[in-house]
């Protein structure tokens, strides 16, 4: 027969095996079914845009607004990108005594639509550049700012490349006619201000660089 201190003891001993190793003996078994970690769902990389395919073109005409056909594609324009290199258009104004007293890059307006459009529908043009329109021949010209939203400055030059007069700060978007008087075979148009801060005024000698012999002053 068992003692009763018989029995403590080997309960005693349970006791001490189990604490022992019941820790390491749960280790070993395998987690439940679950409580297995659920998997991450695999992140899915953002759709990449794709740049939009800009319209084709051969001439400026083909492109609306002010976007201008370069190297076959409508683009903005240099004027207000103010991307240029050494075969960009340029002309360069000086005193009488051959001071220079200022020049700017330029894009051409030559043919009928593109002077229609002229500097339409821009919100912006860089200071060292402007538009050039040429003309055959002299001619009493009008301009008006039509859908034109920057203030500008219009240069009036004789086919001797002398100007013959300025309409400063046109106000944009009015369609009063501005002229000076005289006849002319080019108006060059700048940002509002810049005739007047560079000194460009009537009598001032206009020179073009990198532009076809047939649009250059004549003597």
């Amino acid at each position: 027969m068992t003692s009763i201190g018989d029995m403590m003891r080997t309960w005693f001993l349970v006791i001490l095996l189990v604490a022992a190793f019941g820790p390491s003996m749960a280790c070993d078994r395998p987690p439940p079914l679950d409580s297995t970690p659920e998997r991450a769902e695999k992140e899915v990389a953002p759709a990449v845009e794709e740049e939009p395919v800009r319209e084709r073109c051969v001439i400026d005409d083909q492109c609306h607004s002010f976007y201008r056909c370069i190297q076959q594609e409508c683009a903005v324009p240099p004027a207000i990108t103010g991307e240029a290199d050494s075969d960009t258009p340029r002309v360069i104004f000086r005193d009488e005594n051959e001071k220079v007293l200022a020049q700017f890059h330029l894009e051409l307006a030559l043919t009928g639509q593109e002077q229609s459009r002229g500097l339409m529908h821009r919100i912006e043009m860089r200071d060292e550049w402007g538009m050039l329109f040429i003309y055959p021949r002299e001619q009493n010209l009008s301009f008006w700012m039509k859908n034109t939203l920057i203030s500008l400055d219009m240069i009036f030059i004789n086919a001797a490349g002398e100007v013959v007069g300025v309409v400063h700060q046109a106000e944009p978007e009015t369609l009063d006619p501005r002229s000076v008087g005289r006849p002319a075979r080019y108006v060059l148009e700048v940002n509002g201000g810049l005739a007047e801060r560079y000194g460009i005024d009537r009598g001032a000698q206009m020179s073009l660089t990198n532009v076809d012999n047939r649009h250059k002053p004549r003597p």
